[in-house]
């Protein structure tokens, strides 16, 4: 044995063994950041150090051989009568650091191959649970379609807002069709410059059929080339192109003629009363349909961003400048001033600018679904739920496939305590916006006012996947994983919501939650002094209660159904504070400030 200790110490061995250590710490760092940012499966980081385990006792073993053989200018030459050694025979010949470099190359291009082959065939952009029975079937159905972006090959900025605008248009003229269920134009907006294949994009979307074509202007003339194929067999079911003068009546006619030649290769019924509302001409002014066209770019993207929505806002308003009739502009101006509320608008100059455009809106266009879906918005704002139901309702008869109308229907259906609706809803809306995170992170919000938190898990770990920087799913799958006892995942997701946003107090409550739930009453503690006075909800005082701050949670719990009594039957309905809400004291605290929940 002393023997043995002396040789290893001789040929260096523990060197060998310090290196290989950090080395292998150094891969699994990188390992594990791949997998928390890539979504990857559970087996992947255990895989990497069984790798890593199984390579130490060849690397060793690769040392104590190489230590052992001689260097090339120790080797003895045929001159000196002690024969020829062969260093390629032998356990020599087997490890050398050649081979072991080569294996650990090989095993990790493996680990790198079947993650790959899971990530992209397995996880990548599996459907939503509960979605996926729904995916399965359209994907056999013909009248599943997404229509691909235009590809324009024109530099001209101004023509890429022409080709989304002539696209979005098309697609609304199909959701109004309810034989037809039309993947929305958020989830097929990401394969504009793809390389992918139909078939590929199909599964991704789960649809049978897609639709794809070019567009391009030149001069005073228009021209439009689509094609419509089959996914399954790559096979075109149908192909037209129009080379039209550019005017405005040429450019809706494209529209409407594209919809119902789809239309009819899919074998949709149409009813006379949809063909009319499909050939109306929404405008006799090119000019205005390309602001309309270009305003509605800059309103899909602004998000929160007041100087974009402004310029969407203006586009809007020059398109009725030229053209006081144009329905859908003036829907587009109530959508800027309602949705700016907040953050370039205060309440009054939000209203004042919403209300009188919307009406014109709808006295020029009753049939116009997208003007409806914002009165019910803005009808229920106003607390007039029983007007926001029928708003919601006269959209979905006008336009059945939008996804939009059903989120938003969805989220009155929530607020107005009708949570398997609200439901049914917003799987709905993701069966037709499969890739638009804030459609899934709707669904996240309805399977957790269902109770359905094994599906909300798997839910928004598949959303947070498919964009990592989302933070308001990364938060829903906090409270997932935290109300299935999964206290390590819960923490990492609220403070990955925390970090995103930059420190939102709920986001910051939620992690204080996670972290008192997994006992951890300090960690709680210092999270919960870092919110606001006066933010953070209940869920502030649930922590409290969590950590054996009892009296102080009630304390708090007063005073904050004292200012906002809704507060009460929101700390009831939340099941985050189960325990919370069993504790006598909270049915006597309602009772003595007269809330009757």
């Amino acid at each position: 044995m002393k023997k043995l200790i002396l040789e290893i110490h001789r040929r260096s061995l523990w060197q060998v063994l310090g290196i290989y250590l950090v080395g292998s710490w150094v891969a699994l760092q990188v390992v594990d950041v791949l997998a928390n940012n890539f979504g990857l499966p559970d087996w992947f980081p255990p895989f990497a150090l069984a790798l890593l385990v199984i390579g130490l006792p060849i690397v060793l073993a690769t040392a104590f051989v190489q230590e052992g053989v001689p260097t090339s200018r120790e080797l003895p030459t045929p001159s000196s009568g002690e024969g020829e050694i062969s260093g390629t025979t032998g356990v020599g010949g087997l490890f050398t650091w050649r081979n072991a470099i080569a294996g650990g190359v090989a095993a990790f291009a493996l680990l790198g191959v079947v993650t790959a082959g899971w990530w992209i065939f397995g996880g990548r952009l599996a459907p939503a649970p509960g979605v996926a029975e729904a995916n399965a079937a359209a994907a056999t159905d013909l009248r599943s379609v997404a229509v691909l972006p235009f590809v324009t090959r024109s530099a001209v900025e101004e023509d890429l807002y022409f080709a989304d605008g002539m696209h979005d248009d098309l697609l609304t003229q199909l959701s109004k069709i309810d034989a037809l269920t039309v993947i929305s134009r958020t989830s097929v907006q990401k394969y504009r410059d793809t390389e992918m294949g139909i078939p590929a994009i199909a599964e991704e979307l789960g649809v049978a059929t897609v639709m794809e074509g070019g567009i391009q202007r030149s001069g005073d003339r228009v021209r439009v080339n689509v094609q419509l194929i089959e996914a399954a067999t790559d096979r075109h079911l149908w192909a037209e192109t129009y080379d039209e003068e550019l005017t405005a009546e040429n450019l809706f006619h494209i529209q409407s003629d594209l919809a119902q030649k789809i239309a009819g290769a899919l074998r949709a019924t149409l009813t006379p009363e949809l063909v009319e509302r499909i050939n109306a001409q929404p405008t006799a002014s090119l000019e205005a349909f390309d602001l309309y066209a270009r305003g509605r770019y800059m309103y899909e993207r602004a998000g929160r961003d007041p100087k974009a929505l402004q310029a969407a806002l203006e586009l809007f308003q020059q398109a009725v400048a030229l053209d006081s009739t144009y329905a859908l502009a003036w829907a587009g101006i109530a959508d800027a001033y309602d949705f700016g509320q907040g953050f370039l608008f205060d309440a009054a100059q939000s209203a004042a600018g919403a209300w009188p455009a919307l009406e014109k809106a709808l006295q020029l266009d009753p049939t116009l679904a997208e003007a409806w879906a914002r009165k019910g918005l803005m009808d229920l704002a106003a607390g007039r739920e029983a007007e926001a139901e029928e708003d919601f309702r006269k959209a979905l008869e006008l336009n059945p496939g939008s996804s939009l109308v059903i989120s938003r229907y969805g989220g009155f259906l929530s607020r107005t305590g009708r949570a398997e609706e609200a439901l049914v809803n917003a799987k709905r809306a993701v069966e037709r916006n499969p890739t638009q995170v804030g459609v899934r992170a709707d669904y996240e919000d309805r399977l957790w006012t269902a109770g359905d938190f094994e599906t909300g898990l798997e839910v928004s770990r598949r959303t947070v996947v498919m964009e990592p920087s989302y933070s308001r799913s990364w938060y829903n799958l906090g409270w997932f994983a935290g109300m299935l006892d999964l206290d390590d995942e819960a923490i990492e997701a609220f403070g990955r919501a925390v970090a995103i946003s930059d420190g939102g107090a709920d986001y910051i409550a939620g992690l204080a939650w996670a972290h008192a739930k997994a006992g951890h009453r300090e960690e709680a503690l210092a999270q919960v002094a870092l919110i606001p006075a006066g933010e953070g909800g209940h869920d502030v005082a649930n922590v409290h209660f969590l950590v054996g701050d009892k009296d102080r949670a009630f304390a708090e719990l007063e005073e904050l159904f004292r200012a906002f009594p809704a507060e009460a039957e929101a700390t009831r309905n939340d099941p985050s504070a189960a325990a919370l809400v069993a504790d006598p004291r909270f049915d006597r605290l309602v009772q003595k400030l007269g809330l009757g929940v």
